[in-house]
């Protein structure tokens, strides 16, 4: 079996694994440090020879985190030694001859963490079982991909979208190479759960993306929303007061120290993520109705059913909430008077009837912050596109730490690339699991292949509408439901939308977007 793939920029040695065929640290672009800080991705040198591919390039610059250690995290936020040489990606196939479907993973923690190669990514069980070509990428990240430079710097225009351009420029290098892969470079599906999910949602909308990728999953979003001119222009005024000065000089920033800018951006304010500039990006996706670059995109969407206890994890407090709590928590999040905050227990505890308060807090955050979202882009897609829509709930629940963690954001990651051993620390363990892994794989593979996630161990899976919101309950046994939830979910439908900047009070992190 041949290691050696013949890219745009040369040659790359593999290595063989799981049957298949594994490419780390593929570089797509040149390092983005010093001149190329913060502008467009640039043309990587042609290698000389055969070069490596045999490890992980560096993870994006970002600040570590607890998570990063943490077992039951780790599996999704666990990075390579940061640098700004880090415009790489990693390639699964099965075999160099082919063409298969190309599944294009765009990994979470918002827009301003993690990386493609934790090891819950890890794509090569998914690859050989499935027939497809897996590809997992890095890019830059945080104020390195998001940050808005303003001044007559018009080399810096699209600093603010940077990390997408990256994005971008790998998608055009899967366009170019995906044949010396074995993949099928007319076939490619993007997919990401959390942040992935915002910046999947978020290329469906960009007239730059047009034609670089043909189908989208969206897994777990809590929103495609991007940052506008004032926000973007509140966090670069605050990283510029933490540096001392009274306006972001890019030529000047180019010169900074990477750690300099990092720890600055611990105590500057504002949030870094996709920008709404006029050139990679109109509007926010999905706000009003599904963008018109998405109309022939088939579209696979969903989210587990209690997302929220993944941000409770860290505070067993979180789960010992008295009713007066769940309370202060809710007029404090929507603003709104106590009685409201009653009335809204009340429709939740009325479909939970022996939920406590901890409990209720799960549903009311899940479905404001996940489900609002999800099933709304998921109604916009279906009244506009041409193409299908397919909804999903994934209800298994995890037996760890005494279940109480149900069914947490993050739990479905591992059994669509069949990672679950990598990931015992939140999935657990048992023979249930390997099915369930099994079957998960080829439906996204199915869905990446065809536009249709049906398979013969599912029900038939029906397209979802505004009028039938038909879903499939993705569990060991699955089926499929009319939307469940969304009864209660309507009460919540007149109250602000989840913000970034606004989540429902937990004693743990806000949820990453």
């Amino acid at each position: 079996m041949s290691m050696i793939a013949k890219t745009t920029n040369g040659d790359v040695r593999g290595v063989a694994r799981n049957d298949g065929l594994v490419f780390l640290g593929i570089r797509y672009a040149a390092p983005t440090g010093g001149a190329n800080r913060f502008l467009p991705p640039q043309p990587v040198d042609k290698g000389a020879g055969v070069v490596d591919a045999l490890s992980p390039g560096p993870s994006a610059p970002q600040l570590l985190k607890p998570e990063n250690a943490d077992p039951f995290y780790s599996w999704y936020s666990a990075i390579q030694p940061i640098s700004e040489d880090c415009l790489a990606l990693n390639v699964f196939t099965p075999a160099l001859a082919g063409k298969r479907p190309v599944m294009v993973w765009l990994h979470g923690g918002g827009w301003r963490d993690c990386a493609g190669t934790a090891p819950g990514f890890d794509g090569s069980r998914l690859a050989v079982s499935q027939e497809v070509v897996v590809v997992t990428v890095n890019h830059r990240l945080n104020l390195f991909g998001f940050l808005a430079l303003d001044g007559n710097h018009e080399r810096f225009a699209d600093s603010g979208n940077a990390g997408v351009l990256d994005i971008l420029a790998a998608l055009q290098w899967v366009r170019d190479n995906a044949e010396a892969f074995g993949g099928d470079p007319g076939n490619v599906t993007i997919f990401g759960e959390s942040g992935g999910a915002s910046k999947v949602a978020a290329l469906m909308s960009s007239v730059r993306a047009k034609g670089l990728f043909h189908k989208a999953i969206v897994q777990s979003s809590a929103g495609a929303r991007l940052a506008h001119r004032e926000e973007s222009v509140a966090a670069s005024r605050s990283l510029a007061q933490v540096l001392g000065r009274t306006r972001l000089d890019p030529v000047e920033l180019q010169a900074l120290p990477m750690e300099l800018l990092l720890n600055a951006s611990r105590k500057a304010t504002g949030v870094h993520r996709g920008i709404v500039d006029g050139r990679s990006f109109s509007e926010d996706p999905f706000a009003r109705s599904a963008p018109a670059t998405a109309a022939e995109i088939p579209l696979l969407i969903g989210c587990t059913t209690t997302e929220f206890t993944y941000y409770m994890r860290n505070d067993a407090r979180n789960f010992r909430l008295e009713l007066a709590d769940l309370r202060r928590r809710l007029t404090r999040f929507f603003n709104i008077a106590v009685d409201e905050a009653d009335r809204i227990i009340a429709a939740y505890r009325s479909s939970e009837p022996a939920a406590d308060a901890s409990a209720l807090l799960v549903a009311i955050a899940t479905d404001q912050i996940f489900k609002r979202s999800t099933y709304g882009i998921a109604d916009r897609q279906a009244a506009a596109s041409s193409a299908p829509v397919y909804a999903y709930l994934f209800e298994w629940e995890t037996p760890v730490e005494n279940g109480r963690m149900r069914s947490p954001h993050t739990c479905e990651v591992p059994f669509i690339f069949g990672t679950t051993e990598i990931s015992a620390a939140c999935v657990g363990t048992g023979s249930e699991l390997t099915r369930l892994s099994d079957r998960m794989m080829s439906i996204w593979a199915g869905f990446a292949r065809t536009g249709n996630p049906n398979v013969p161990a599912l029900p038939e899976w029906k397209p979802y509408g505004r009028k039938d919101r038909e879903m499939m309950i993705l569990n060991v046994e699955s089926r499929l439901e009319m939307d469940p939830g969304a009864a209660r979910r309507a009460i919540l439908n007149d109250l602000p939308a989840f913000s970034n900047h606004n989540p429902i009070p937990a004693l743990t992190s806000e949820p990453a977007l």
